[in-house]
């Protein structure tokens, strides 16, 4: 198998005119080394397929079920032949040679620890978005519940999930945004890839917890920036997507579940619906009582 230096993965559900601007963005800017790029249809059931399947220089997976976020990042990572796997959503745009950037970064002696890296997340405006976050953790579910408006500063640097970069220096980080996750291939073969049980949200925070577990680290290099369109994280404060909340609370426990254990789990299920039922009470709005009843089946 001829091996090439970058593979760039994208998952497509219903976003091909995003995948397309994504892959002319790559194209614009990868120049200075080989590359692949590899595109994962979740059955979308649209004309993702007549757009997207007879693209020349790339290859096309076209699965019949949707099998999730991360499960159709692993089937991409089957195909792929590069040393580095590059996985991107399909709303980003690439500003620089990023891929570049970041295998010089890797390549260098003194980063062999890194597994993970990637860049600070822009929107349109060019004003920054979550690029990257703190592991999940009861403490951090406990600040949830309102002490995160007295304690901000604090809880943003060191307990919320979702971090929006400031400075422009490297960053040892706990996780970085599955937005732009630059993967060394052996690290994402030794650790079997991401956990096909999260459907949606958190594969990235649960694979980069193993990989911390395994003894590599997660990096956020500033230098590359790269756009990111919808880039707007799950809010803990007013109102939220329902059907999104639907796989990132499910997504949510599993994490604690299989990271801190079933009690640990459990005391953020409970903890996590009386904040919803309590403000279901306090604003007489519907909105709550539906996501208590998303936590409590979660």
């Amino acid at each position: 198998m001829e091996r090439v230096s970058v593979s760039f993965i994208i998952v497509n559900f219903r976003t091909a005119d995003l995948v397309l601007r994504c892959i002319q963005s790559i194209r614009k800017h990868t120049k200075e080394l080989s590359y692949e790029v590899i595109v994962v249809d979740n059955a979308s059931g649209d004309d993702s397929a007549e757009k997207l399947g007879d693209l020349p220089g790339i290859t096309f997976i076209a699965n019949p079920n949707n099998v999730g976020f991360g499960g159709a990042n692993n089937q991409g990572a089957k195909f792929a032949r590069g040393r580095y796997f590059f996985f991107l959503n399909p709303d980003t745009l690439l500003l620089t040679d990023a891929a570049r950037y970041f295998t010089d970064f890797m390549n260098d002696s003194a980063n062999i620890g890194v597994g993970c890296c990637g860049g600070d997340l822009l929107d349109e405006a060019m004003e920054r978005q979550v690029s990257y976050g703190n592991f999940p953790s009861l403490r951090g579910v406990i600040f949830e519940l309102g002490l995160h408006r007295f304690f901000r500063r604090n809880f943003e640097k060191q307990l919320s999930i979702g971090v929006k970069n400031e400075g422009g220096e490297m960053k040892v980080v706990d996780y970085i945004s599955g937005a732009d996750m630059f993967v060394r291939r052996e690290v994402f073969k030794q650790l079997g890839g991401f956990d096909e049980d999260f459907f949606l949200y958190f594969e990235e925070t649960e694979f980069a917890y193993r990989m911390k577990e395994a003894g590599y680290y997660s990096v956020l290099l500033p230098e590359v920036q790269i756009i990111h369109l919808e880039g707007g994280s799950h809010q803990i404060t007013g109102r939220i997507n329902l059907g999104k909340s639907k796989y990132f609370e499910s997504s949510r426990l599993k994490f604690f579940k299989k990271t801190k254990g079933s009690a640990t789990a459990m005391l953020v299920k409970t903890l996590l619906a009386s904040q919803a039922i309590g403000r279901a009470c306090l604003h007489w709005d519907s909105h709550y009582l539906k996501l208590f009843r998303i936590i409590v089946r979660s």
